[in-house]
């Protein structure tokens, strides 16, 4: 066990070494919209690891973060977010063979008057992996990485979504001045 551990350690560190080699440098968070350059964050729990990890990325992108409520503030509203595991398959002796972790997380934006920028939105993402009660400590640290991978998959897939935002603002100007031939 304890042999595996160590190989996986160090194949982590030999390929981050050999990431780092090639020129491969972990990718910089865009810019977001200006209509998110202030931004409130709602959740159903503000101590989750993903309205931490949100914060960080938006911060990182540029967003300064503020209170709920507060004036000229958009709001990113974690409305859900569950994490459920479930049984795959047993094996002869039906035992458990393999798990599935399912992640949920249904989320909005809204504009600082309160229009929805993004409509709620649900996002579902699943793993499987395999179970052998003789590794259980291994199979524990395995359940815990995928969480969190799944939780870093969420959060890039949101954070693309904000990115991606049109401010009503400028959208109504180019309409305006294309109308007129400008």
């Amino acid at each position: 066990m304890a042999a595996t551990h160590t190989l996986r350690t160090a194949l982590l560190g030999a390929a981050l070494l050999a990431a780092g080699a090639c020129g491969y440098t972990l990718r910089q968070s865009a810019p977001l919209p200006e209509a998110l350059g202030s931004v409130a964050i709602q959740a159903v729990n503000r101590d989750s690891v993903l309205v931490m990890d949100l914060e960080r990325e938006l911060e990182g992108a540029g967003a300064s973060l503020r209170p709920v409520g507060s004036a000229g503030v958009s709001t990113l509203r974690i409305d859900s977010e569950t994490m459920e595991r479930n049984v795959v398959s047993l094996d002869s002796r039906a035992k458990v063979g393999e798990y599935e972790l399912n992640y949920r997380v249904t989320y909005a934006v809204d504009d600082a008057d309160g229009k929805p920028l993004v409509p709620t939105t649900p996002l579902a993402l699943s793993r499987t992996y395999s179970f052998d009660e003789q590794q259980a400590i291994g199979a524990g640290q395995e359940e815990d990485l995928i969480r969190s991978e799944l939780r870093r998959e969420v959060v890039r897939i949101i954070m693309e979504r904000l990115q991606r935002i049109q401010d009503p603002n400028r959208a109504k100007e180019s309409r305006t001045s294309n109308q007129y031939g400008d």
